[in-house]
């Protein structure tokens, strides 16, 4: 069944008979007459039975709303004057829902059309009022239940849509157009390990059409994807074809293992339970745009029938594919994603912004909020706040391996504080005098690709400990510190590395540490890499610095680089 909005606009000459009285028409020349008849839907896919209250809008062309009703049998049958020549838009709308997602999610309709009022002219505009949303469903074949003991799927799209159909789950799922969907099947076979299963199935949903995903079994091993387009009905059906591998051989998914996918570099996972297994025993992967299998060789864990390979060199945020083979047999076609790459800005120290005595290693003067403010320093409390203290502790230097680098230096005898070492890092300042320590704020959101190293170069000059500071309490020289820093979306450090320079340095030397991540199951939410002239000048008692320091201890740094693999 069809529903219409039914708008006519009738003009002097032309409404004589059916519209207006002779009085009226005099009156209302070169003007437009609107009048709304009826609201129907146009249901080519089918959607769950609810009652519909349709709203209407008559919109201007300078977008002021003219007329608007949430129910539009108000406005049924009320004439309305417009001068002719106006352009108009009227939208149909279902006025108490919106466009939700998720079983529970109902059908959200509208329509609109534009027209521009003629004078002496009668017209008829018809709006169709169809689904704004898409829709899913998900089925599993009977052969497919027989070889598969326990299954789910979830069907993502955006970052707020994840919905579960579960192995009895019947019901058609809401989801906004517009967005790509992709199908994660995750299935354990009868005797077998769990396994994981992932394909994109439209890259733009469209509205008004129903997605039916059904996933069927494939012998040849081939994990193929049929789809077909009923536009009559709307429907596109989807069949994903799940391979079945011969029994022995059986490839691990790795996808949403953050310990096994990195930026970089995935660890390939798989079984081959053959008593005596056929040679080679090793992974084919590729990206899934590609048509050549590169080969790893894989290796076994001990005494069990796990094989792993490290594949190295592969691109941030790609998907790919990847397979165990045993002799002639081959376990079933996988994928998983890499980790994005994002930009850490201004590793190699290169731009700088100076205010007044203060330089900012930023684009702009500012070390807490707004756009172009990453790396921090804490000049500020230093120059001016801090009696005893007239320069900052943390420069631009053209001593530099390439463009600029950062200077460094230690100072004491500050009143309140005492010390100060010279910093850079990711991060914010704000000073409290309150709470110094609580002045500096480490880290930036970070969601990119976890780094698993850091490399650069610096030089330092340490001075004798010329403070009273009691933390650590052995040092004789004071020492440099160089670290990295990553914490999960709940504020739980993850990864940690660092670089302590105890020596004196008077050329540009390399630095390298590695990043170890105590949780590599966690994907990082922020990041910061800090660099000190003084180990210990962060370490506060109260208002009052008591790790060791050397005064006029520098630190140099130049041509920060991340690594990934």
């Amino acid at each position: 069944m069809k529903k219409y909005i039914y708008i006519n606009i009738c003009a002097t000459a032309l409404l004589l008979a059916s519209c207006q009285s002779e009085e009226l028409i005099h009156q209302t020349e070169g003007e437009g007459y609107i009048q709304l008849s009826s609201i129907e839907i146009d249901k080519n896919v089918q959607t769950r039975a609810t009652d519909e209250i349709m709203g209407v809008k008559i919109i201007a062309a300078d977008g002021t709303v003219y007329k608007q009703t949430d129910d539009w049998t108000e406005l049924q049958g009320v004439n309305f004057l417009v001068p002719a020549g106006t352009t108009y838009t009227i939208e149909a709308y279902s006025a108490s829902k919106n466009e939700s997602q998720g079983f529970d999610a109902e059908p959200y309709y509208s329509g609109k059309e534009e027209l521009t009022v003629k004078a002496n002219t009668a017209h008829n505009v018809e709006i169709v009022c169809k689904l704004s949303q898409s829709m899913v469903t998900v089925s599993y074949s009977d052969n497919f239940k027989k070889h598969f003991s326990d299954y789910e799927t979830t069907i993502t799209g955006n970052d707020d849509l994840s919905i579960v159909f579960n192995s009895t789950e019947t019901r058609s799922a809401y989801v906004k157009a517009g967005q790509p969907l992709k199908a994660s099947l995750n299935l354990t076979p009868n005797g077998g390990s769990p396994t994981n299963i992932e394909r994109t199935i439209v890259e733009n949903a469209l509205p008004a059409y129903r997605y039916n995903v059904k996933y069927d079994v494939n012998t040849e091993g081939i994990g193929d994807i049929n789809i077909s387009v009923n536009q009559d009905r709307h429907e596109y059906e989807i069949t994903l074809g799940v391979p079945l591998k011969p029994d022995g051989v059986s490839t691990t998914a790795i996808a949403g293992d953050n310990s096994k996918v990195w930026g970089k570099f995935a660890i390939l996972e798989g079984q081959c339970t053959f008593i005596e297994p056929e040679s080679p025993v090793e992974f084919k992967y590729k990206k899934t745009t590609d048509d050549t299998w590169e080969t790893a060789t894989a290796i076994k864990d001990n005494e069990t029938n796990l094989y792993t390979a490290k594949v190295t060199n592969l691109e941030f945020g790609t998907e790919y594919q990847y397979k165990i083979v045993c002799g002639e047999a081959e376990g079933s076609v996988l994928s998983f994603t890499t980790e994005p790459y994002e930009e850490i800005p201004n590793l190699n120290l290169d731009t700088w912004t100076q205010d007044g005595k203060n330089w900012f290693a930023n684009a702009v003067a500012n070390a807490y909020e707004g756009e172009g403010a990453y790396w921090a320093t804490g000049n500020e409390g230093v120059t001016s706040f801090l009696a005893g203290s007239n320069d900052p502790i943390t420069v631009r230097t053209d001593d530099a391996v390439s463009g600029y680098a950062a200077e460094m230096h230690t100072i004491t005898g500050i009143t309140l504080v005492g010390a100060a070492s010279g910093n850079l890092f990711i991060g914010k300042y704000k000073t409290n005098m309150g709470e110094p320590s609580a002045s500096v704020t480490f880290g930036r959101p970070y969601t990119g690709a976890r780094p698993t190293k850091l490399s650069g170069y610096y030089k330092y000059t340490p001075k004798p400990i010329s403070n009273d500071g009691s933390v650590p309490g052995n040092l004789v020289n004071d020492e440099c510190n160089i670290y990295v820093r990553l914490w999960d979306s709940e504020g739980n450090e993850i990864g940690f590395g660092e670089f302590v320079g105890k020596e004196q340095v008077d050329t540009y030397t390399p630095f390298e540490f590695n990043i170890n991540y105590s949780d590599p199951k966690k994907r990082p939410a922020t990041i910061t890499i800090v660099a000190t002239s003084s180990h210990y000048g962060g370490e506060f008692s109260g208002a009052k610095v008591v790790g060791q320091v050397g005064a006029g201890s520098t630190l140099w740094v130049d041509e920060f680089s991340l690594s990934y693999e």
